[in-house]
């Protein structure tokens, strides 16, 4: 996906300050430039979301990984799937809350605007977050909020969605745009072709590096344009 990457190497960073909410890995640009979460899916903070933070930076962007699982990484979808039953999803949201507030503060970040990418668990949990309106741009891959965990998104949005998946129920994505631009909201969606959940993922048996590309370029291309406008009130 990184054909024309510049080795940008990022650090571990601790989240919370002395009251430590977690660790992630943060990425910076050579300017300053608007921050940006990538929060990874029901694997765990693979290698490849320190590469999608090295991309960020190389584009421009401040990256912070956030690691939700405490350093446990996935190996198979059944492994996977404990994994996200034992996340506490509220801890989670205000783990990302803290680091979007800190990232926020980051002398790299300028202007103080502040985007996520979030993949399956992780696209739900930025966009979860998102309602609180700590956000000003969310790109959501394979994920949509159910019914009982909308509310306004005042941030644009992005999805990324696979030709195959599981919902239940099976309408939820296109009942989650609806609901979304009936209350206003502004949200692109794509569905990429010959794919299915975890398409994005590099470390894992569903990636599909071609659609991956396609959609990191339209990632890319949407955050620079949402993130890189005027600055409001936070």
């Amino acid at each position: 996906m990184f054909e024309d990457k510049v080795m940008i190497m990022g650090t571990m960073v601790t989240l919370g300050g002395s009251t430590s909410a977690g660790t992630g890995y943060l990425s910076e640009p050579a300017l300053p430039g608007p921050g940006v979460l990538v929060v990874h899916d029901d694997f765990g903070a693979q290698p490849h979301i320190q590469d999608l933070c090295d991309a960020l930076a190389a584009a421009g962007f401040t990256a912070l990984g956030p690691d939700l699982f405490g350093g446990r990484l996935a190996t198979d979808p059944a492994d996977a799937e404990q994994l996200v039953a034992g996340l506490d999803l509220t801890r989670s949201r205000g783990m990302l809350t803290t680091a979007a507030r800190q990232l926020r503060a980051h002398p790299s970040v300028r202007p103080e605007r502040i985007g996520a990418i979030g993949f399956a668990v992780g696209g739900w949990l930025a966009l979860a977050t998102a309602i609180s309106g700590v956000l000003d741009a969310v790109v959501a891959y394979y994920a949509a909020l159910g019914a009982d965990d909308r509310a306004p998104i005042r941030c644009p949005v992005l999805l990324h969605l696979a030709e195959v998946d599981r919902w239940d129920p099976p309408d939820l994505p296109t009942s989650f745009v609806a609901e979304l631009r009936a209350a206003g909201g502004l949200v692109d969606t794509h569905t990429w072709a010959d794919t299915r959940r975890g398409f994005a993922n590099a470390d894992t048996r569903a990636y599909a590096p071609d659609q991956a590309a396609g959609a990191w370029a339209e990632t890319v291309e949407f955050l620079g344009r949402q993130l890189r406008g005027p600055t409001g009130p936070r």
